[in-house]
């Protein structure tokens, strides 16, 4: 395959209103979208997008990194060299976000050129969870009961503000307002020591919560406390690459595994994680860094090969105060459709 037309296109969205987590808040997401040609036309989209606070990267070393990989793929393309995804992915295996967007727009390429067909053999409905930010508690109420008034059965909540009592009782009033129907994720960012979330998850009630996610920083503490809690624990900020991914995976008792692919570098790896994790019978769960639409949609893509139904983290275009286009797999009731005969999606709406 000849690359013979590579471009990257900077971009910048605003969030309707900024999303609070315990460590940070965003106003906007930066990034590039990478548009790719083929010898034979056809065209592959990716989404670079590093996230504060979670990418070890930033905006301005993937600027430069594209650069430098605009050049290098126009000369080889100008001297007939077909594209070696491998020695391209090696060069910027600093830069996970960058890799995903490159993995992203050569997969659609390869899809379209009849190439990689193997990925697409599972058209189906994909949960979503709904999600609310830190907000002051008559805030997260209502954006629940508006959740829950869209449809969503999975309702992911960020906590862990300053005072542990106060995110307790926040905790017990949300559970005492829900029926069984409604799963409770609670998401603490590591904000709680390890006192306090063992003190959580012994007077929580374990009925109403389905998982508790990265209440402690430390994987160990996480492990230990995964081994007595009544209340799942689940894992996403500890993971800084797919090594760390594997090793959770493979060697510890954490059930559930959250994954950014675009913080772990790409979708081939995040692919080889969703196995390993099936062999095992433990779950993983895909999980937005606020993509916009082109990104959501590779997410979506890596969310129809997990197994079993339960819901994914991929319903942060709500949070958008505007995006590039139309999104191919609009969330109804909590629910996306991924129509695997229509992958990679045409893109025809988007505006840069």
């Amino acid at each position: 395959m000849i690359i013979r037309d590579f471009k990257f296109i900077p971009y910048k969205l605003k969030l309707k209103s900024p999303f609070k987590n315990a460590s940070f808040a965003i106003n906007e997401r930066e990034g590039f979208i990478i548009r790719i040609v083929d010898e034979n036309n056809f065209v592959g989209f990716g989404e670079v997008a590093p996230l504060p606070g979670f990418s070890l990267e930033n905006i301005e070393n993937c600027d430069v990194a594209l650069n430098k990989l605009h050049y290098s793929i126009i000369e080889k393309s100008a001297k007939k060299i077909d594209f070696d995804l491998i020695q391209e992915l090696q060069s910027i295996s600093n830069l996970p976000s960058l890799s995903f967007g490159i993995e992203q727009a050569v997969i659609s390429l390869l899809i379209k050129r009849g190439e990689l067909s193997s990925l697409l053999t599972n058209s189906k409905p994909i949960e979503i969870n709904g999600l609310v930010g830190i907000e002051p508690k008559d805030e997260v109420l209502k954006k629940i009961d508006d959740l829950l008034i869209k449809g969503f059965k999975t309702i992911k909540i960020k906590i862990g503000g300053n005072n542990f009592e106060d995110d307790i009782e926040l905790i017990k009033t949300i559970t005492n307002r829900i029926d069984d129907s409604i799963k409770i994720r609670l998401d603490i960012n590591g904000n709680w020591d390890y006192e306090k979330a063992e003190q959580a998850v012994n007077i929580l009630d374990s009925t109403k919560i389905e998982l508790i996610e990265q209440p402690v920083n430390n994987i160990n503490e996480l492990v230990m406390l995964a081994d007595f809690s009544p209340i799942p624990v689940a894992v996403d900020e500890t993971i800084k690459s797919s090594a760390d991914a594997r090793s959770i995976i493979e060697k510890s008792n954490i059930q559930t595994i959250i994954l950014k692919p675009s913080i772990l570098g790409g979708i081939i790896e995040t692919i080889t994680l969703i196995k390993s994790a099936g062999k095992l019978g433990k779950k993983i769960i895909i999980s937005s860094a606020f993509e916009a639409v082109v990104g959501r949609s590779a997410l979506m893509l890596l969310s129809s090969l997990v197994n079993g139904n339960h819901a994914h983290g991929l319903n942060t275009a709500a949070y958008l105060a505007e995006d590039f286009g139309t999104d191919s797999y609009p969330i109804t009731k909590g629910i996306a459709f991924f129509n695997h005969k229509e992958y990679p999606p045409k893109f025809d709406g988007i505006k840069l």
